[in-house]
């Protein structure tokens, strides 16, 4: 056998490549959080068994693409109808339910990556 071969068979069966590859898919995820899991699962060249085992086993329990998506829904709507011809007191209050939405958001992207 040319060594070419033989040295793509020694890395394709080296289960150190696969725990790299697999270390790397998992730095991936955050990346793909606000999509449904398959497509996810088919942007990081994973399954959607091995997504879901990745997750459970770093202590999250759901997929979190559907909270992102509701909240992004909120954030739009509050968006658009924050510059509507309103009283002070409704736009403030508009504004400190944008502010807690969005820092919602960002607290299941930082949780979301500090448990990967």
């Amino acid at each position: 056998m040319p060594s070419s071969v033989i040295q793509q068979h020694i890395h394709a069966t080296d289960p150190s490549s696969s725990i790299s590859r697999r270390k790397k898919c998992t730095d991936d995820m955050v990346w793909f959080i606000h999509l449904p899991m398959h497509q996810a699962a088919k942007a990081l060249g994973m399954s959607c068994a091995m997504i879901q085992r990745t997750c459970r086993s770093n202590g999250i329990q759901r997929w979190p693409s559907r909270k992102i998506g509701a909240l992004d829904r909120k954030i739009l709507k509050l968006e658009k109808n924050m510059f509507l011809p309103r009283d002070r007191v409704k736009r403030t209050k508009m504004l400190d339910e944008w502010k807690k939405l969005s820092r919602e958001r960002m607290d299941i992207y930082c949780n979301f990556m500090s448990l990967i």
